[in-house]
């Protein structure tokens, strides 16, 4: 069930943000080094998954989201699932590189009542020759944890 779930988050984020069939660089050092997430590059998009060992009893999963949407603009997004109806809500930073250092460029939150699932994404016009990643908090309840997606080059 819980993996059926998952899919059908991330089919909800990846069709909220657009899949778009392009050339991604991931620089392979941001994604191993500064990331502790697991992170998929997959069909154009680089998705982030929440840490399983910090889900708590209403927290099942999370997973963020980043594309190259073309044209000096990137989808970025976010998606979270509770194991019980509850307060959902997905908290979505989008950020840049910039001398060695992230940068917040632009942030959102999505939230539902007595949901199981909340997602959300955008189209965000950025500048290129930067890497760009998304970091996302999940909430359910009274349960927090983060997911991150590697590095994107524009």
């Amino acid at each position: 069930m819980k993996k059926k779930l998952t899919i059908i988050i991330l089919s909800l984020v990846l069709g909220v943000t657009g899949i778009f069939s392009v050339n991604i660089q991931a620089n392979a050092e941001d994604v191993g080094a500064e990331v502790p997430y697991e992170s998929l590059l997959t069909e154009g998009s680089l998705i982030g998954y929440m840490q399983s060992q910090t889900r708590g009893v209403y927290l099942s999963s999370g997973t963020s989201n980043i594309n190259d949407a073309g044209g000096g603009k990137i989808g970025a997004g976010g998606a979270t699932s509770a194991a019980k109806y509850c307060k959902v809500s997905v908290n979505v930073v989008v950020e840049r590189k910039v001398s060695g250092s992230w940068v917040r460029v632009t942030s959102w939150t999505a939230t539902r009542d007595s949901a199981l699932v909340v997602s959300t994404g955008k189209t965000i016009s950025v500048t290129k020759g930067y890497y760009y990643r998304v970091r996302c908090v999940h909430s359910a309840s009274s349960d927090t944890s983060s997911s991150c997606t590697g590095a994107l080059w524009m």
